[in-house]
């Protein structure tokens, strides 16, 4: 009995070691279907550039789509100012005011005087003004009127289609211009691209 038990645990071991040596033998002498890690570590260390490089021209991009969109938003206001100034036959008035960080459109208020009352704006001779668009002005943007040193700098639209003019500056902080200019004759508003 204690021979046949050792034939049986010798056929055992030598099964088991032709296993595992077959698989040791296989793994190394056949052909590899895999990546190495240092094949890995180099592809993902190209993903990582690639994709800090798609931040950055996201953020460049961000910026440029900011200002673009706040100087539409201005000539916007500008044009609308000198369309309503004409059709309503009001003096209305785009404010830069850097103090608070705003810009503002204001018109005359036309105070009618009725059958009871005998005041009106014009006998008093006291201005009110109506506050028709009120609208901050980004953190990351600059804007200034050109030739006007004050902290409200404005830009006035006339009844006839004319107005006072200016060029109203808008920048950002990393150096992109644009320039919204207002005709003084024909109160035309065009935007202009700066340079840098």
């Amino acid at each position: 009995m204690k021979i046949e038990a050792e034939k049986i645990r010798r056929y055992e071991d030598e099964k088991r070691g032709k296993c595992l040596s077959s698989k040791f033998h296989n793994f190394s002498t056949s052909q590899q279907s895999g990546f190495t890690l240092i094949e890995l570590i180099i592809v993902l260390f190209i993903i990582g550039i690639a994709a800090g490089l798609v931040g950055v021209m996201v953020g460049k991009g961000s910026e440029s789509l900011a200002i673009k969109t706040f100087t539409k938003e201005v000539s916007a206001a500008l044009r609308y100012a000198r369309s309503h100034a004409v059709t309503e036959k009001k003096t209305y008035c785009f404010v830069v005011d850097k103090n608070e960080g705003k810009f503002r459109l204001y018109t005359d208020k036309v105070m009618k005087a009725d059958e009871n009352s005998a005041t009106a704006a014009e006998d008093t001779g006291e201005k009110q003004f109506v506050d028709v668009l009120n609208k901050a002005i980004p953190e990351v943007l600059q804007m200034t009127v050109k030739d006007q040193e004050d902290d409200n700098l404005f830009i006035e639209f006339f009844p006839l289609g004319n107005s006072s003019g200016g060029t109203i500056e808008i920048t950002s902080e990393q150096g992109l211009t644009f320039f919204v200019v207002v005709n003084r004759i024909t109160g035309k508003v065009e935007v202009i691209k700066g340079e840098g």
